[in-house]
């Protein structure tokens, strides 16, 4: 039955949109063949949170799919083409999953980034800018478990960065002025640690905080699995 299934692959961060993006694609009974992360293998680290690929790899494991690190090398976007081409060509992956919300330019240059690779782009979590307080309901409704990883100095303090999504941030993100609830103009990110999808919890063992280009970074030192009851 399985190889009558839409093969796809999910655009990575680690993050709680692409984590929804995942389970809303699992949910419409797809193949997910792998999580695809864009990483810097100089430093050692993903480009869209700064995660350490150690930790991006816990992560992969608790929700038992394969990670594929793409190095962007000197051209992101032809590196991200040909990760992807060839994974149509060795996997059979026919669509590529992206977590964007509603940025039209986001959601165009991975149109374009998907169509040069010769997969059909899929946005399972596109909304109006409106329904972004309701997206972060059903994330916590479902029961997922996510910690702020990046904040921007801008709009927070350094005590955004390590706090847990929770009906207590629900609150406090929406008394916050001119800021997206969800985070989608980069005000924060998240870094998902449990949820209905997985199958081991991430559990931070050690970490920092550190100001890094404007934001207070969750520098995630080291995590271990953790069996769920």
């Amino acid at each position: 039955m399985d190889n009558k299934k839409t093969k796809v692959a999910i655009s990575w961060s680690g993050g709680k949109d692409g984590c929804l993006a995942l389970y809303r694609t699992l949910k419409a009974g797809k193949k997910v063949e792998c999580l695809v992360s864009m990483v810097s293998e100089k430093h050692e680290r993903n480009h869209a949170h700064g995660l350490r690929l150690e930790i991006l790899e816990h992560q992969a494991k608790a929700l038992d799919i394969p990670l594929v690190i793409v190095d962007s090398g000197d051209d992101y976007e032809r590196s991200l083409i040909g990760a992807l081409s060839d994974l149509k060509q060795d996997r059979g992956v026919d669509e590529i999953v992206f977590g964007s919300l509603y940025a039209e330019e986001d959601r165009k240059w991975n149109e374009e980034v998907a169509v040069k690779a010769g997969l059909k782009p899929s946005f399972p979590v596109w909304i109006s800018e409106g329904e972004t307080s309701l997206l972060l309901i059903e994330f916590l409704t479902l029961g997922f478990s996510a910690v702020v990883c990046r904040a921007s100095d801008k709009v927070f303090d350094p005590s955004w960065a390590g706090r847990m999504l929770d009906w207590e941030f629900y609150e406090s993100i929406h008394n916050k002025q001119d800021c997206c609830v969800m985070g989608e103009a980069g005000e924060y990110h998240t870094f998902v640690l449990d949820g209905p999808i997985f199958f081991k919890k991430v559990h931070i063992v050690q970490s920092g905080v550190v100001l890094n280009a404007g934001l207070w970074s969750l520098d995630i030192e080291a995590c271990r699995l953790v069996e769920k009851n």
